[in-house]
């Protein structure tokens, strides 16, 4: 299914949950490099609940190694508190010959490798689902807060 389907199917699956406005949109984030043009990339979706910020990214190809060089990006890019943000990807991916849902756990290793080669600095945390396991914990609970404790990596 095409990306922006899946990020559609994502939007209807929150909003049927938690309402029309639980949902605080695409977010762009820039970066001006001496010498270079601006760097440009954003994210789906995102939710703001109190001062936590969940940056979402919706997978629909399979594409850790992406992911993680967005994840490089928007830490290099973001400004605000990143103890307070974390970057969430949701896989929507199927394996066309199996119909097997893509597992959370290689972009799990990539974004973890990125952190590992600047251990030094101060990095948005992140999490990984596929469709069905993201599915499950919508179901499980009754409010945004809860969510985004369930989501949070020290909470999940």
């Amino acid at each position: 299914m095409p990306a922006g389907d899946n990020e559609s199917i994502f939007r209807k699956l929150m909003t049927d949950k938690f309402g029309e406005t639980c949902l605080s949109g695409k977010k762009n984030f820039s970066l001006k490099l001496e010498g270079f043009d601006n760097v440009r990339i954003s994210v789906d979706e995102s939710i703001f609940v109190n001062d936590q910020k969940i940056f979402i990214e919706i997978d629909s190809g399979n594409m850790a190694k992406l992911l993680a060089g967005q994840y490089a990006l928007l830490n290099g890019m973001y400004s605000g508190d990143k103890s307070k943000a974390i970057f969430l990807v949701i896989h929507y991916y199927r394996d066309i010959k199996t119909g097997k849902l893509y597992s959370r756990d290689r972009t799990l290793k990539n974004l973890n490798a990125i952190q590992y080669f600047n251990s030094k600095v101060s990095w948005i945390q992140f999490n990984a689902f596929n469709l069905e396991e993201f599915e499950s914990i919508i179901n499980n609970v009754s409010s945004l807060e809860e969510l985004v404790q369930k989501v949070w990596p020290n909470n999940a």
